[in-house]
């Protein structure tokens, strides 16, 4: 499985300190072997299958795949999304 990550979900990523970008990296490559098969990841009810996954209680990511690849289409705190999309 590969992993494809949005430009504006690295731009987040790089703004953030040291310490959350290494979590965040070690939970994307999680993905690659567990993709939907975690405590931490939801599917969201959507036409098509997307993903959503809580990472150390600050970040939710979203993501969605298809056959061999994972895409990362959106990173942001968990305060965001909940206002954004609502409680998630």
């Amino acid at each position: 499985m590969q992993i494809r990550i949005e430009d504006r979900a690295k731009e987040f990523i790089r703004g953030l300190p040291e310490k959350d970008r290494r979590i965040i990296g070690e939970h994307i490559e999680e993905l690659i072997h567990h993709p939907h098969a975690r405590w931490n990841i939801k599917r969201l009810k959507t036409k098509k299958p997307h993903w959503r996954m809580h990472i150390s209680w600050k970040y939710t990511l979203f993501y969605s795949i298809d056959a061999d690849m994972i895409l990362i289409e959106k990173i942001m705190t968990i305060e965001q999304a909940h206002k954004k999309y609502g409680k998630i």
